[in-house]
């Protein structure tokens, strides 16, 4: 039985661009309102673009009083996309309803 090398993304499994969004407060695990309202205007605008998401896997709760976990959470996910598919954009963000009240 001989040793296999783990199989390679191919620029044909990976996507063009991903969004990695952090959720507002309170709202469930995922994109959250503001990021599906997101990557739903981006696929409109770049038709032919693949587009995936993911989700920061964070508490968004109003009792997290650092963002640490998400931030590590966001970064791993990166790190990894961009090894298996180097060409892949990201595309960042978050959304707070906490911020300016």
């Amino acid at each position: 039985m001989g040793l296999t090398a783990p199989p390679v993304a191919s620029a044909a499994d990976c996507a063009d661009a991903e969004v990695v969004f952090a959720r507002g407060t309170d709202e469930p695990a995922g994109m959250g309102r503001v990021g599906d309202a997101l990557v739903d205007s981006l696929r409109k605008q770049a038709p032919g673009m693949t587009i995936n998401t993911y989700g920061v896997n964070y508490k968004a709760s109003k009792l997290q009083l650092h963002g640490g976990d998400g931030a590590k959470d966001a970064i791993s996910h990166i790190k990894s996309t961009l090894s298996s598919c180097p060409d892949t954009k990201i595309v960042l963000g978050g959304y707070s309803p906490e911020i300016g009240r």
